[in-house]
C-alpha cells in the first residue's frame, strides 16, 4: 500500500499559476477605487456672497436641511432664497414655515424623524443672526446643529 502512495508522489508535478493578469486587473480597480474615493458624503454648492471661516476640525456633516445666510442676511434653504433675518423678533417666519412644513412631510417614525440642520454662515455675520436661525430651526423641531466650515488641511 505503501508503494502507491509513493508512485503518486513522485508523478505529482508543483503546479505554476500566472498570477499576472490577475494583478493587473487588482491594479485598475485600486487605482479606479482611489479615484473615486471621496472622504465626505455631502457635497455643498455656496450661494453668492458668502464666504465661510476656516476650521481645523475634520469631522464633516452628513446630509441634512441645509441653511445658509450670506453676509447681506438674506436666508437660503437649499439653495433656494426664503427672505432675509428680520431686525426685530427672535425667528425668522419664513424659515419656520418651511422648517415646519418638512418636518410635517417627513414620513420616518417619530423617533427617526430628522433633527438636523447643517448651517452654513458667512464669517461676518452677526452673532444675533445666528441666534436667530438656530432658535427658528429649534422650534420647528431641528434641535441638532453642525456647522459648515471650510477646512484647512
Amino acid at each position: 500500500m505503501r508503494k502507491t502512495f509513493a508512485r503518486k508522489r513522485a508523478k505529482a508535478e508543483p503546479m505554476e499559476i500566472d498570477i499576472t493578469s490577475l494583478l493587473d486587473i487588482l491594479v485598475i480597480l485600486l487605482v479606479f477605487l482611489l479615484k473615486s474615493y471621496n472622504a465626505s458624503d455631502l457635497k455643498l454648492d455656496l450661494v453668492k456672497n458668502l464666504t465661510v471661516p476656516d476650521s481645523k476640525a475634520r469631522k464633516l456633516g452628513n446630509h441634512a436641511v441645509i441653511i445658509q445666510v450670506d453676509k447681506n442676511s438674506n436666508v437660503w434653504v437649499e439653495k433656494k432664497i426664503i427672505g432675509k433675518i428680520p431686525t426685530n423678533g427672535s425667528e425668522v417666519p419664513e424659515l419656520l414655515a418651511l422648517l415646519k412644513e418638512r418636518k410635517a412631510a417627513d414620513r420616518a417614525p417619530a423617533a427617526k424623524k430628522a433633527k438636523a440642520v447643517n448651517l452654513v454662515f458667512d464669517k461676518d455675520t452677526p452673532y444675533k443672526s445666528l441666534q436667530k436661525i438656530m432658535h427658528t430651526s429649534a422650534v420647528a423641531g431641528f434641535t441638532e446643529f453642525k456647522f459648515i466650515v471650510q477646512g484647512n488641511y
